[in-house]
């Protein structure tokens, strides 16, 4: 199973470009991409591997797409005519994934009208059908239902385009829960996302994992860290930080931190979560500032300003994972990773 390294949103707060390269140079067949910029971004940083747009893209940006030598998802003949008349002015033809709708009810054709769309681009000669593929909307949930009907539907697809005579060279539907929970939606190329960075889209998916005997444990690719620029003693029985819905029950130490929702902390998290010093856990008390968090550490031993302190990762022999944080603010990992905004220095280690 050939391998589409889905790396859209800046990589899952990664930074696409560094993702990009180490997943080219691991041996990915494509790289995914959400939106056309993405997509040219990639391209212009030197990445020459096929570039998929997942999410499509409007007609009058078919020139950009087919300028770049990116390929995108294709459900409506009004993007094939602006595809193809693009591609023939550049002397060019452009690849397209047929993206049939099997329940998602978002982006598609619905397999029963699949032919009328077929009929509508088979003059197109600009165009080359390189894949046909779908998106399962409830592969991460317990239920295995939806996506086995979603399953039966793209099989119904994959009949047409046999009875229509179409050769498409490549199938994909798998994202990150399906490739190890329904082996059967692998067709040809799968595409993996959030398991690339270490993370789990969903608990359930932990199991189908320990079940892969040659399958290496997987490890969080991101740590964020931070570092104490102050430690202040506070009396007990006072408030901290705005609206007071922290008041210390003894006399404290408090920690503050340079970061806060500005940076993707979100203030939801507020009196919710832990950080890592000194190799101990410590509570982060009041709300959530935009540029600050205040950290109780009156049980950190030594604590002092300049201290590291990690908001998820290692530290010691202790682990916050970006799971822990997701599951606190009631959200799910994508949207913790995703958020963590440009004004957080991104450092790279080979490791």
């Amino acid at each position: 199973t050939g391998i589409i390294a889905v790396i859209k949103a800046d990589a899952y707060g990664h930074g696409a470009v560094p993702c990009g390269r180490v997943a080219a140079k691991n041996g990915a067949d494509y790289l995914g991409a959400a939106i056309i910029d993405e997509g040219i971004e990639l391209r212009e940083s030197g990445l020459n591997i096929p570039i998929l747009i997942l999410g499509g893209i409007f007609p009058h940006a078919a020139e950009d797409l087919v300028k770049h030598n990116l390929e995108t998802i294709l459900c409506t003949q009004s993007l094939a005519k602006a595809l193809s008349k693009a591609a023939e002015k550049q002397n060019k033809t452009v690849s397209v994934h047929i993206k049939v709708d099997t329940g998602m009810n978002r982006l598609g054709v619905c397999p029963e009208k699949l032919p009328e769309l077929l009929d509508q681009i088979h003059d197109l000669k600009n165009i080359k059908i390189q894949a046909v593929s779908t998106h399962f909307s409830s592969a991460d949930d317990e239920d295995y239902s939806i996506t086995q009907r979603q399953l039966e539907k793209f099989h119904t697809a994959l009949d047409i385009l046999q009875k229509e005579g179409i050769a498409i060279p490549l199938v994909h539907s798998a994202n990150t829960s399906a490739l190890f929970k329904f082996p059967e939606s692998r067709f040809s190329m799968a595409r993996p996302g959030l398991i690339l960075y270490g993370a789990l889209p969903s608990p359930s998916l932990q199991p189908f994992l320990d079940r892969e005997k040659n399958l290496k444990p997987f490890q969080p690719v991101m740590q964020w860290k931070s570092q104490i620029i102050m430690v202040k003693s506070i009396p007990k029985g006072q408030p901290v930080s705005y609206s007071g819905s922290f008041i210390t029950e003894r006399d404290s130490l408090i920690a503050t931190l340079p970061l806060g929702y500005a940076d993707g902390l979100y203030r939801l998290l507020s009196n919710k979560v832990d950080v890592l010093v000194r190799g101990q856990r410590a509570p982060q008390v009041g709300n959530i500032c935009m540029d600050m968090i205040l950290v109780n550490v009156t049980d950190v031993p030594g604590v002092q300003a300049g201290d590291e302190v990690v908001i998820f990762g290692k530290q010691g022999n202790q682990m916050i994972s970006i799971e822990e944080l997701a599951i606190k603010g009631k959200t799910l990992p994508y949207e913790i990773l995703c958020n963590i905004s440009k004004r957080v220095p991104r450092v790279y280690k080979n490791e």
